[in-house]
């Protein structure tokens, strides 16, 4: 293939801003010596955890977004997307770190399998965001790094989109949907809230309530704006005022504090999730959409008054009311994270992601 770069030529490639440009990317490689004759093909077979291996094309396989049927085990690198807008994405997390065995036991609801995902997703979530084999093997997960520029949010939704990606992929009604029309929609509209709810759970875990801690550990203090000089963005005046200013502090307002006040736990983020996807607003979804979003967000609450239950939560009427108000929160700075966004050319340009990010930016 051949590549050509926007910008002359002259794109930063480091541990930070390694595939922002495909172009530029390559001739560094052919600079340090890369041998192309060396470079391994694709693998075609995957092992799927029972039968030994099969095939890519095997009828077992066929789930991508717009298939009705799954594997239960796929990995990163296979994923496609709504009209191929994904392509593959060339991670294998198990050349980094060793899989946990965990597993919720055989008949588990939806959410208590989403509960016992989202401790593997932060985990495969921390290897992508890494920078070297030496700080994943390091035990400062916890450890914050240093202020918040454009080029995290670049990174951080790379890796972000995966994972969203396969959550999604697990969602039953999800799987029901015969539109892929339907699909990319609901993708579009849900990206930047999925990001903005892992980022904000992300800074109650850490324990932080003064900041938002993007889930690489980098940071944003409003009051305490930094040099965006050398950055690609469009407006260094407005993207700092939009990031270190009252808009910032209304989203820790909203929610960092509250849900650092009540102590979130893992099934009530979930279903946050879940309430959040199938609620999108109003983007015209077929009949039978609207049918599977409306059954998806019933369950969605039915289990979480068994999880809440299971729990111990003493007034759960008063807790799922809690949580209900936090969804028009997330609705209204999920427009924050898009005014951020926008103002950064290379968000979504990475290699592998144009078309989809160009979708979720061209639907917002």
């Amino acid at each position: 293939m051949s590549f050509t770069c926007r910008r002359g030529g002259r794109c930063p490639v480091d541990k930070n801003a390694r595939c922002a440009c495909r172009a530029c990317r390559l001739a560094k490689c052919y600079a340090v010596g890369m041998d192309k004759k060396a470079v391994q093909p694709k693998r075609e077979v995957i092992t799927n955890g029972s039968n030994g291996s099969f095939d890519h094309n095997d009828g077992d396989y066929e789930m991508r977004l717009g298939g009705m049927r799954t594997s239960p085990n796929y990995e990163l690198s296979d994923m496609t997307s709504p009209g191929s807008a994904f392509t593959p994405l060339n991670i294998n997390l198990a050349d980094f770190i060793p899989a946990i065995p965990v597993t919720p036991p055989p008949d588990s609801s939806l959410i208590i399998k989403q509960v016992y995902d989202f401790s593997e997703q932060k985990r495969r979530r921390r290897a992508m965001l890494c920078g070297s084999l030496e700080e994943i093997l390091s035990e400062q997960e916890m450890s914050l790094k240093r202020p918040a520029s454009s080029e995290d949010f670049t990174t951080i939704f790379q890796a972000q989109m995966v994972l969203m990606f396969e959550w999604v992929e697990k969602l039953p009604e999800f799987r029901m949907l015969c539109d892929h029309n339907d699909k990319t929609k609901l993708l579009r509209a849900f990206a930047l809230k999925y990001m903005l709810l892992d980022n904000v759970y992300h800074t109650y875990e850490l324990g932080y309530r003064d900041r938002l801690v993007l889930v690489n550990n980098n940071y944003i203090v409003p009051g305490n704006p930094v040099s965006f000089k050398g950055s690609d963005v469009v407006d260094e005046t407005k993207i700092k005022e939009i990031m270190f200013g009252q808009r910032m502090q209304s989203l820790i307002n909203d929610l960092v504090l509250p849900i650092g006040s009540q102590n979130m736990m893992y099934g009530e983020i979930m279903t946050i999730r879940r309430i959040m996807f199938w609620n999108p607003g109003n983007i015209q979804l077929t009949d039978m959409a609207r049918a599977l979003a409306a059954e998806a967000c019933n369950v969605a609450m039915k289990e979480l008054q068994e999880y809440l239950h299971e729990e111990g939560v003493d007034d759960i009427e008063a807790r799922i009311q809690f949580l209900l108000l936090l969804v028009p929160a997330f609705s209204t700075h999920h427009k924050t994270m898009y005014e951020i966004v926008r103002l950064i050319p290379s968000f979504g340009k990475m290699s592998d992601w144009n078309n989809f990010m160009d979708d979720v930016l061209s639907g917002v």
